[in-house]
């Protein structure tokens, strides 16, 4: 009777280990990083910007120099935090 109930057991155990390599393909796995491949490309507005080498017109040179230096200084403060 005891080893009966060891061979069952031992079997049951058998199956259950083998049973996650037979694991099927699912939606999540399927769809792996698709949402954030989708809300990447949702935020490039022109992908080709980069390849535009135009001096920018338009923009005065001292409002240009205090944007500059504020971001600069955000990096500041991020650093001594």
């Amino acid at each position: 009777m005891l080893t009966r109930c060891l061979t069952l057991i031992g079997l049951i155990a058998t199956l259950l280990i083998f049973s996650g390599c037979g694991t099927k393909e699912t939606m999540l796995s399927r769809n792996w990083g698709s949402s954030f491949e989708s809300a990447k490309q949702s935020q490039i507005l022109n992908p080709e910007a980069g390849k535009n080498l135009d001096t920018v017109v338009g923009l005065d040179g001292q409002a240009v120099e205090n944007v500059v230096e504020k971001y600069r200084q955000g990096f500041k403060t991020c650093q001594t935090k």
